[in-house]
């Protein structure tokens, strides 16, 4: 297997791409492994993703691998923390965050040009509300959700991470 790393402002993607030989119509396939950013404050984004988005913590230590600090511009002297985060058993590993004190998150600049991560979700009105109790910056309240023909598919909603991260979350209609 081989790994592609695409960098756009503190947001690092790992996708997993499998050769063709692991698939059975012969095709190349490509899977998103885990999307991984950068944070301030390990603290608040795991109040974030773990207590208002609902992600379990699989793990937090400190992990100083040379692709890690690479990838995340950790200082010499510095060991970065890496948490790891499960969308759900089907989900293992979703979600990595890293901490490296002294690393500078432009959070302005993340409001701006970071790309957004894109959740589906069954709970949207009770994430809302773990949100407004968070007092999260709401990008865009609960609003449907149209497909590319302007039909109503579901609802949708915008928030910025601690980091200003945009996400965004989907509740599809079934």
């Amino acid at each position: 297997m081989k790994l592609i790393k695409l960098f756009v402002c503190s947001l690092c993607f790992f996708a997993n791409l499998a050769l063709a030989e692991t698939d059975a119509s012969g095709e190349e396939t490509i899977g998103l492994l885990r999307a991984t950013l950068s944070v301030s404050d390990m603290e608040k984004s795991l109040l974030f993703y773990r207590d208002i988005l609902g992600f379990t913590v699989r793990s937090v230590s400190p992990y100083n691998a040379p692709n890690l600090r690479r990838m995340f511009h950790v200082p010499e002297g510095v060991v970065p923390e890496f948490a790891l985060l499960d969308a759900s058993p089907e989900q293992p590993r979703a979600l990595g965050l890293v901490y490296a004190p002294g690393v500078v998150i432009d959070r302005k600049a993340n409001m701006h040009y970071a790309p957004a991560i894109v959740f589906n979700t069954n709970s949207l009105d009770l994430i809302h509300k773990r949100m407004l109790a968070q007092n999260v910056e709401v990008l865009q309240a609960p609003a449907p959700l149209l497909d590319f023909t302007g039909k109503a598919i579901g609802r949708e909603a915008a928030y910025y991470d601690p980091d200003g991260a945009r996400i965004v979350l989907f509740e599809v209609s079934k």
